[in-house]
């Protein structure tokens, strides 16, 4: 799981087109941006809306397997194809389904730092159709890895044995509970707070940092990758600690885990404490 530039991106994919013996698999493009949008150039489009699942007001939590291959059905997505995603959101739609797909085992996975104004200012031509429906398998989500939940969290909170960080993505006020999105206001108790904003450079909006000035902000914080811990991220709807569970794993954090549902399931529930 890596942040890639839009300009090593086409310099991959114009080497495998120039190559005349080429034995690594052609990645497959996929473009989370708006659907309004104009198409990019071999990029198949994934609506984000279609691998989210709600309920009530728990919001972001995970389709089922079925309708998530059926939302990426026509992308040609296997097991062993690196996939690249880009977006128009600052990385958001694009973490999400990296991290679905970390979920599902894809290990090679890259994000255009910078989305689709990096790719278009790379001279990435668009397309006046979307590329044809590809050879797909189906994938199978498997929770033992990458993936935490409320109970989860909970026993690991009333066992002080074990080593985990738990990283709350959102902003400060919702962090003090000043900014009430759910029947509950706080957070995770015992959580450290660290707003997924303070990744990217604000002199270049929608780009991260350089990964020495994410790790220092990180490590203020008592939070830095080789120690023997797991660490948990959650937000509102898990789609900010998305963003985070793919930055920490580009900084080359071992064990990550993404909480679907997150506060929308934590905060509206009355059977998990909050500390505010």
């Amino acid at each position: 799981m890596i942040f890639t530039s839009a300009a090593a991106l086409k310099t991959l994919f114009k080497s495998i087109q120039t190559s005349e013996i080429c034995t690594r698999p052609k990645p497959i493009l996929i473009d989370m941006s708006s659907a309004n949008s104009v198409a990019l150039l071999g990029a198949h489009r994934v609506d984000v809306n279609r691998i989210v699942h709600s309920r009530g007001d728990t919001v972001g939590l995970l389709p089922s397997i079925e309708t998530f291959n059926r939302a990426i059905a026509h992308t040609g997505i296997t097991i062993d194809r690196p996939v690249v995603i880009l977006d128009d959101s600052q990385g958001l739609a694009a973490s999400r389904l990296a991290w679905t797909l970390a979920l599902c085992g894809i290990k090679h996975c890259q994000i255009i730092d910078g989305g689709r104004d990096a790719l278009l200012a790379e001279g990435w031509a668009s397309a006046e159709e979307l590329p044809e429906a590809a050879p797909t398998s189906a994938l199978h989500f498997d929770y033992t890895q990458h993936h935490c939940s409320a109970e989860t969290i909970t026993e690991v909170l009333n066992d002080p044995n074990q080593p985990w960080l738990i990283i709350d993505a959102r902003s400060e006020a919702e962090y003090l509970g000043i900014d009430q999105r759910s029947r509950h206001a706080g957070h995770i108790p015992g959580a450290i707070h660290f707003d997924w904003q303070w990744c990217f450079d604000p002199a270049k909006p929608g780009y991260l940092l350089a990964d020495d000035l994410i790790l220092a902000r990180l490590a203020e914080r008592g939070i830095t990758p080789g120690q023997d811990h797991t660490v948990a991220v959650y937000c509102q709807s898990h789609r900010r600690s998305s963003l985070m569970f793919c930055v920490l794993k580009h900084l080359g954090f071992e064990d990550v885990r993404g909480y679907p549902g997150a506060w929308s399931d934590w905060g509206n529930r009355e059977d998990l404490p909050i500390a505010r």
